[in-house]
C-alpha cells in the first residue's frame, strides 16, 4: 500500500505545481513533547517519520533502568563522555539534573540522530555539552559507516533500507590529547565497534 501511495504522490509533484502546498503543510509539523523521566523534564522533537524516537520517549525510564541509575551515581563535578549519544538519552538526562556533570562530551555518527541531538540540546537550553559529529574507533581512519533511512517502501528499493558514506574516525586517546578533556564516566553504545573503541582509549 505504501509503495502504492508514495508512486502516486511522485507523480503528483512531478505533474503540478500545487504539490507544494504538502511540503509547505508538512515542515510546520514537528511534536514536541515533554518526557519526565525520574522527575527530570525534557523536551525531545519527534520528527513523524522515526517511529524509534517515538517508542523510546514512552519507555525512557524502563527501558535501561540501570543506565539511569549509573548516572545518578556520578560525583559532584565529573566529566561524562557518551559515545553512541543518540539523540540525547543519556546525554540531556544527565545534563538536565540537579546535580549535572560539570561538562558533557557526546558523539555520534548517525545523520538524523545526530541532528535530533543538536536541536534537543537547543530546545532545552543545555549549555554544559559538546556535541561532536565523529566515529570513535581505535585510531584516526576514514571509515565507511550506514544507518538506515527511516523511510520505508520507498520504489525500488528495499522495505528497510540503508545508506553509506565515508567519514573520519578518532581515537578516544587521540580526542584527549587534542581536546584536553579527560573524562570520569564514559558511556559506550554502538552495537559493534566496543572493542575498537576500547582498544583506542589504552591511556585512559
Amino acid at each position: 500500500m505504501f509503495r502504492f501511495i508514495n508512486k502516486i504522490l511522485s507523480k503528483f509533484i512531478e505533474r503540478t505545481a500545487i504539490s507544494r502546498s504538502l511540503f509547505s503543510f508538512f515542515r510546520r509539523i514537528l511534536p514536541v513533547p515533554t518526557a519526565v523521566v525520574r522527575s527530570v523534564p525534557i523536551k525531545l522533537i519527534v520528527p513523524l517519520n522515526q517511529v524509534g524516537v517515538f517508542d523510546a520517549l514512552k519507555n525512557w525510564e524502563t527501558e535501561e533502568p540501570e543506565t539511569l541509575d549509573w548516572i545518578d551515581g556520578f560525583e559532584k563535578n565529573c566529566v561524562f563522555f557518551d559515545v553512541g549519544a543518540s539523540f540525547g538519552n543519556e546525554t540531556l538526562y544527565a545534563a538536565l539534573k540537579t546535580s549535572r556533570p560539570k561538562k558533557i562530551v557526546c558523539f555520534d555518527l548517525d545523520l538524523l540522530s545526530s541532528f535530533n541531538l543538536a536541536y534537543n540540546l537547543q530546545i532545552n537550553n543545555v549549555r554544559n555539552v559538546d556535541q561532536y559529529y565523529l566515529a570513535i574507533s581505535s585510531g584516526s581512519d576514514f571509515i565507511v559507516a550506514s544507518e538506515h533511512t527511516n523511510y520505508a517502501c520507498v520504489p525500488d528499493r528495499p522495505k528497510y533500507d540503508r545508506i553509506k558514506y565515508k567519514t573520519l574516525s578518532i581515537s578516544l586517546d587521540d580526542f584527549i590529547d587534542k581536546a584536553h578533556i579527560v573524562p570520569n564516566y564514559v558511556k559506550i553504545d554502538v552495537d559493534g565497534m566496543e572493542d575498537k573503541i576500547i582498544n583506542g582509549m589504552a591511556k585512559l
